[in-house]
């Protein structure tokens, strides 16, 4: 074999050799950080006397240099930020053991108004890093009568355009609690929607025998005025009509006039009486007669 042959040969395995597929880097496939941080499975649902110290826990493993924050559902301020408390209320407060996983929310003497879904929060921009727990506060003396089956139904009738909307919806069945409850506006029903602005959350109580659920809107539109129904599996229904006002609208005030400023609007009778009088003085008319 000549020169020739073996320099053709070469050429021909580089050639091949540069037209393979080179493996390219997805970097949605690189771990930039660290593992994700997971909730490990703690209860859902407490049941406090008023009076009594609520613990609700959270635990979180991988959490790295992470924080845990713990709010109320309903508000986006937070009420601890790992071991900071961020309210006034002395009575709310982080407890967390060194090297431990829980990072539970205590609230100590316990009132009616704390009773509500509160959020354990990582962190971090995604939204499934969230585990909800449902409190209910009783008064201390607790019937051990079975209770009869019943439903209610609580929130706002009349609200801003943009605020929050929440209403609960609790139901006790006869001797266990009912299978499920759904949410209906006008007629159709309701689901947690894509887009965020809707939740919906069950919680159930097998001690109560009751089922409790809320639903949420954020910054409540002009169509979200309607008749809500939540209604359970063995049909027990409430329903409550929710009206949403644009606030926006200046009005002029009944019995006000647009020239005439309220002080001024009082004033224009007694300067016109004034007037006249003095024209009545000068032409002679009426008066006292002092001659």
């Amino acid at each position: 074999m000549d020169l020739l042959t073996l320099f053709l040969l070469a050429l021909l395995m580089l050639v091949g050799l540069a037209q393979e597929e080179v493996p390219l880097l997805n970097l949605d496939e690189v771990e930039l950080s660290g593992p994700m941080p997971r909730f490990l499975p703690t209860p859902t649902f407490y049941s406090v006397g008023v009076g009594q110290t609520a613990i609700l826990q959270c635990a979180v493993v991988e959490l790295d240099d992470k924080k845990v924050i713990w709010r109320r559902a309903s508000d986006s301020n937070p009420l601890t930020v790992g071991c900071e408390s961020f309210r006034e209320d002395n009575r709310i407060m982080s407890e967390h053991e060194p090297d431990s996983d829980y990072w539970n929310l205590l609230i100590h003497k316990v009132k009616l108004s704390d009773a509500g879904v509160y959020e354990c929060q990582v962190s971090s921009k995604l939204r499934h890093l969230r585990h909800h727990v449902l409190l209910q506060v009783h008064e201390r003396e607790i019937s051990t009568t079975a209770p009869r089956p019943s439903i209610s139904l609580s929130g706002p009738d009349v609200l801003d355009k943009d605020n929050r909307l929440e209403l609960s919806c609790n139901a006790t069945g006869q001797d266990y609690p009912p299978d499920d409850l759904d949410w209906f506006k006008e007629g159709n029903k309701l689901t947690t929607s894509a887009d965020e602005k809707l939740f919906i959350r069950k919680f159930v109580s097998l001690t109560d025998k009751t089922i409790f659920s809320t639903l949420e809107i954020r910054d409540a539109q002009l169509e979200d005025s309607g008749l809500y129904i939540c209604r359970t599996s063995n049909l027990q229904v409430r329903s409550l009509h929710v009206t949403v006002l644009d606030t926006g609208t200046n009005n002029v005030k009944r019995g006000t006039h647009k020239g005439l400023s309220g002080g001024a609007a009082c004033l224009f009778p007694q300067i016109l009486t004034s007037i006249t009088g003095i024209l009545l003085l000068l032409m002679g008319i009426g008066g006292c007669d002092y001659g």
